[in-house]
């Protein structure tokens, strides 16, 4: 495992709220926490390190913030349930869940040991296709799961996939479910609601549309982008972002791998998949994740792993 211990990554903070560290907590199935510090805070929520009585193991412990108690306490009650869907060795797990004495709901967590991707992409800038590919079907094998489980992320972007380490590889673990959503039979998602990361969003989350799987096609696709590259294809600015999505035909013009045909294979699989309306994009993350896993083995990369391969 990797020295550091971050949890929901995009948000670790010193400044986070620390007044709940040393409250007890029971949860719905009787099992007792004692909060013992501050992970990280998000929007909503803020993640507590815990130990478990019964075993001493400890996880981690999000709890929807008081300031916006009824939107928080909503959003991660949908959260859990969702979790509940989905069982996959690439997604996180609910382990928990309960009341604090406040009237606050909290979901318990498996403790992520290692870094987000957008802290390794901070030191190394770009990773090698063999690596990217690897990391990016990891969250495919995620979201194929999710999806057969109804359920779109919407929030895909390097600070919610953690990078652990198993047996001297890497392994990712898809988190934050906070904004995720459930589809009618059409697959297309029965609500509307917040978008995410502006820089990551798909352009039907910016026009409110409702959101298919298609928009976790999108972010996983802007995601490989980024590792592949180090830099997102459009100027880092929220204006850069719009601008993108709202103007002008997709170009993947700066993908450079050392070989022609693989850089063309690889700008086709990200030009789909980006396509800015839904009904012309990759149709689904199988497709998405077949395409990008024959690209890379048929260049070369042959030892991509079992844990790329689709069930």
């Amino acid at each position: 495992m990797f020295g550091a211990v971050s949890t929901f990554g995009s948000v670790l903070q010193s400044s986070c709220n620390e007044d709940r560290a040393g409250q007890v907590l029971i949860a719905t199935d009787g099992h007792i926490y004692k909060l013992v510090g501050v992970l990280g805070r998000g929007g909503l929520s803020t993640v507590y390190r815990a130990i478990r009585f019964s075993d001493g193991e400890v996880l981690a412990l999000k709890i929807a913030d008081r300031e916006r108690a009824q939107e928080a306490g909503e959003l991660l009650k949908k959260e859990a349930e969702l979790l509940k869907r989905m069982e996959h060795s690439h997604i996180v797990k609910l382990l928990g869940q309960g009341m604090t004495r406040e009237g606050d709901p909290f979901i318990v967590l498996n403790l992520l040991r290692g870094e987000t991707l957008e802290q390794l992409l901070r030191t190394e800038e770009a990773l090698p296709l063999k690596r990217a590919a690897n990391i990016c079907l990891q969250v495919a094998s995620a979201l194929e799961h999710a999806h057969s489980q109804g359920v779109i992320h919407k929030d895909i972007k390097p600070a919610n996939i953690m990078i652990t380490e198993e047996d001297g590889e890497d392994k990712v673990i898809l988190y934050d479910f906070g904004i995720a959503t459930t589809v009618e039979l059409t697959g297309v998602a029965n609500e509307q609601n917040s978008s995410g990361s502006l820089l990551y969003a798909a352009p039907e989350q910016l026009n409110e549309m409702p959101c298919s799987y298609g928009t976790d096609v999108y972010q996983l696709a802007l995601v490989l982008f980024e590792t592949l590259t180090g830099r997102l294809p459009f100027e880092h600015t929220v204006s850069g972002a719009l601008k993108y999505r709202r103007s002008g035909p997709l170009l993947v013009d700066d993908i450079e791998l050392g070989e022609r045909a693989l850089d063309r294979h690889i700008r086709q699989i990200l030009e789909s998949a980006l396509e800015r309306n839904p009904a012309d994009r990759t149709a689904t993350m199988r497709s998405f994740a077949d395409a990008l896993y024959k690209a890379v083995i048929e260049f070369g990369a042959k030892a991509l792993g079992p844990r790329v391969r689709f069930a």
